[in-house]
């Protein structure tokens, strides 16, 4: 009887606990985020700014600005790149709507006429529902030309919109950056002395141990974007594309983004290639994606597991739950949350199996 009641405890306490995730993620994130990632950023770079103030005698202030500023100036660059990228293939895509509608309109035509043959050749009974199939698939592509202007103007403006949102977002962010750092052992002080004194140890043990994590993390993607380099760059050369090594690097660059993936541009470059009559190119870059999507599928759960010190299946666990729950951010997060778990349970802290 006890040792159900145990159970039934623990599972009351894993309910509670995978709630208060939740809720954590749901409401509490989004308004705290620039400043918990400010506070991140600044443990991430305090290594480099004790390096300048112990070897070139710089004062706080400065050496924690000289950080943050190159720290804020690589994010700034490596995202500049990517929505430069996004800008470009929709900028391209829109200019060359009216040609590629009319290849794609007198491909069909071509179509259409081998398969009026096929429809005369068909039995009876089917050649009606041949017809009306034939028929739908011409309405829609009459009508694709203007449903992609309309995706595009809408994409633009809901852009648009957020722009005010995510400027501030940003602004506030790198403001905080720097104000943190300036002050870390201060910042640090003040959060410690709002916990109880027993607390002090777990809790910077909990530090320590997120510190590893993002950094385990980090050489795992550093490892998966090497790998989708790779396989980008070999694909490019083969197909003869032209700056391919170029290409290659930004696309793993922005592949390593959450949210966007190579499939941000190889699927629309498929497509285009497919529209604009280049079938051999379109095919490659469909193989392309197919490939990167595979591997990374395979690789990125044993990488992340490798460097995070947690079996491939409970890598892959906690990537898929974090995705089911709070989306593509739970990907990231959520095998960092079974790590610090894992760790806390090998030191002793908590038991949450044998």
């Amino acid at each position: 009887m006890a040792k159900h009641q145990h159970m039934l405890i623990w599972l009351l306490y894993a309910a509670l606990a995978v709630a208060g995730l939740w809720l954590a993620f749901r409401f509490v994130l989004p308004w705290a985020a620039p400043f918990l990632l400010a506070l991140i950023t600044a443990r991430l770079m305090e290594p480099g700014v004790r390096l300048l103030i112990g070897r070139f005698r710089f004062r706080r202030g400065f050496a924690a600005a000289v950080c943050s500023l190159f720290a804020l100036a690589l994010m700034l660059f490596l995202v500049g790149l990517a929505v430069n990228q996004l800008l470009n293939g929709i900028g391209t895509f829109a200019r060359n709507l009216p040609e590629i509608a009319g290849q794609v309109g007198h491909a069909f035509g071509r179509m259409e006429s081998y398969l009026y043959h096929f429809v005369i050749a068909a039995p009876v009974e089917t050649q009606a529902m041949i017809q009306t199939a034939i028929d739908s698939i011409t309405v829609m592509l009459e009508e694709l030309p203007g449903q992609l202007s309309g995706g595009l103007l809408s994409f633009a403006a809901s852009a648009a919109a957020s722009f005010p949102r995510f400027f501030l977002f940003i602004l506030t962010y790198a403001i905080s950056v720097i104000f943190i750092s300036v002050s870390y052992p201060q910042v640090i002080a003040f959060l410690l002395r709002q916990i109880p004194q027993r607390w002090h140890k777990r809790v910077r043990a909990l530090g320590q141990d997120l510190v590893s994590t993002l950094l385990k993390w980090g050489r795992a993607q550093v490892k998966l974007i090497g790998v989708t380099f790779v396989i980008l760059m070999v694909s490019f050369l083969i197909q003869r594309v032209s700056y391919g090594p170029l290409l290659a690097a930004l696309i793993a660059l922005i592949d390593a983004l959450p949210v966007l993936g190579t499939g941000t541009v190889l699927i629309p470059w498929a497509l285009f290639s497919f529209l604009g009559g280049n079938m051999a190119l379109g095919v490659g870059m469909a193989l392309t994606y197919a490939t990167v999507s595979i591997v990374h599928s395979f690789m990125e759960p044993r990488f992340i597991g490798a460097q995070m010190g947690l079996h491939p299946v409970a890598t892959l666990m906690a990537m898929y739950l974090g995705y089911r729950l709070i989306g593509v951010m739970g990907m990231i997060t959520f095998p960092m949350i079974f790590l610090l778990l894992k760790q806390f349970h090998d030191q002793g802290h908590i038991r949450l199996w044998r």
